[in-house]
């Protein structure tokens, strides 16, 4: 008799093996889609010293609530940098690399270090708060990146200070809080290309002389333009009316006393 089909198919074990994979495949696409961080933190009471090869962040972010010794070691590509209150970083001669937010509220001990801030991390605008002494520190972008400072905060520069923009996309200063001022002293040298400035003022030695604000909204005080030491002084109406009399006067006494002798 012919044989006949019973009512239970036959499985293909290689189907189990296939629906395994995928199962393997769904979950490496999924772990790989979740972001790795791997954000540095030194907690209150902590101490961190580097080494000479220095602490690459890998765009995540650098949280200190005790002590960092950077060194002369360079510290790379951090997102965000916060000083929490009774952190300390003693930034030594290192340069810092930072593409996001820098807050300070602890202290920053700044010896000769540099603090460059630019375009890595990907973080548009960037927060700048708290009031921070630099020694050097240089803000670089090639898109037009914009830094908040905070209202009311000032920033202080003691030795360079370099803003880098380029043609079609200068770099912006702005106040984190429109029409509230926030403040830049700077005492040493500069070097300052495309910038726009909205809501920040120059305390100290005069910014970007006899250039232009590209882009910024103004109340820019003591930058662009002929700085103060360079301009001619001049007198009100009266105040030159007043001169000239005056001139008069000594010029008709030298005469007098000219045609007594």
């Amino acid at each position: 008799m012919p044989a006949t089909a019973t009512g239970q198919a036959v499985k293909d074990p290689s189907w189990g093996v296939l629906r395994l994979a995928a199962v393997i495949a769904v979950g490496f696409a999924t772990l790989w889609s979740v972001p790795v961080r791997a954000d540095v933190n030194i907690p209150t009471g902590g101490f961190m010293s580097l080494a000479a090869g220095g602490l690459d962040l890998g765009c995540t972010d650098l949280i200190v609530a005790g002590t960092l010794q950077t060194n002369s070691a360079p510290v790379t590509n951090v997102r965000n940098l916060i000083i929490q209150p009774g952190g300390t970083i003693d930034a030594g001669t290192s340069v810092i690399s930072v593409g996001g937010n820098w807050s300070n509220n602890g202290t920053f001990n700044a010896g000769t270090s540099q603090v460059a801030f630019s375009d890595i991390c990907g973080v548009n605008p960037a927060v700048v708060s708290g009031n921070t002494a630099f020694y050097d520190v240089s803000f670089t972008s090639s898109s037009g990146k914009t830094w908040q400072f905070a209202s009311g905060s000032t920033q202080t520069i003691a030795h360079f200070l370099s803003i880098q923009g380029t043609t079609p996309n200068p770099v912006q200063f702005a106040s984190s809080v429109p029409g509230v001022v926030a403040y830049i002293q700077l005492l040493g040298g500069q070097s300052i290309a495309h910038v726009g400035v909205t809501d920040v003022w120059a305390t100290g030695i005069w910014l970007a002389p006899y250039l232009t604000n590209e882009g910024g909204g103004g109340n820019a005080n003591r930058w662009f333009g002929a700085p103060d030491y360079a301009r001619i002084p001049t007198l009100s109406p009266v105040g030159l009316l007043a001169l000239i009399l005056l001139l008069a006067a000594v010029v008709g006494g030298t005469w007098s006393r000219r045609r007594r002798t």
